[in-house]
């Protein structure tokens, strides 16, 4: 029941400020990406969009703080999260292979590491991580396609520790952020 509590609490919460909050403009963040349109995905019946920006992200890391002290201060650190879920179907399928082919040539040329690329005639996943040139990470991009019918488009801007990220794909049911270990 006090899960149950917790989670109503953090909803009411983040309903609230998202209500008054305007949105940010992350564009200059070295770890944002901009997926391009996918507006054209959103016209299937299964679409999913969550946005967390900084302030709810930061109501969040004070409410993780006595459960969990690295995820909490790894939520602190993240200025966005931003996923995008589309159904996939016979409609769509070579338009999303498209724009994950186009977005890795572009996240390629602008420097970004491509960690993990796995691709087969039904799936494809791909993980990208900007740094600075050292341990320092600010940005974490995720792709995937997969069998079962989704496509998922993920944009985390921050600083972040790839040793605890595979916690916030758990906490916030992120797709293939489980999967990432930095260890």
């Amino acid at each position: 029941m006090k899960t149950l509590t917790k989670l109503a609490v953090i909803f009411v919460l983040l309903l609230s400020t998202a209500a008054f909050a305007q949105g940010k403009d992350y564009s200059d963040e070295p770890g944002y990406v901009n997926f391009g349109n996918l507006a054209d995905f959103e016209t299937e019946e299964m679409v999913t969009e969550v946005i967390l920006e900084d302030h709810i992200l930061r109501m969040v890391s004070k409410i993780t703080k006595g459960e969990d002290e690295d995820l909490s201060k790894l939520i602190g650190g993240l200025k966005l999260i931003r996923v995008n879920a589309f159904e996939v179907n016979t409609k769509n399928e070579s338009e999303l292979f498209d724009k994950v082919k186009s977005v890795d040539k572009d996240l390629m040329g602008e420097g970004w590491d491509r960690i993990v690329k796995s691709r087969s005639k039904s799936e494809s996943a791909y993980v990208y991580i900007k740094t600075d040139g050292t341990d320092n990470i600010y940005g974490l991009v995720v792709m995937a396609i997969d069998g079962s019918g989704e496509a998922v488009f993920v944009n985390i801007v921050g600083d972040i520790n790839l040793e605890t990220i595979g916690k916030l794909g758990a906490k916030f049911d992120i797709p293939a952020l489980d999967q990432i270990n930095g260890k």
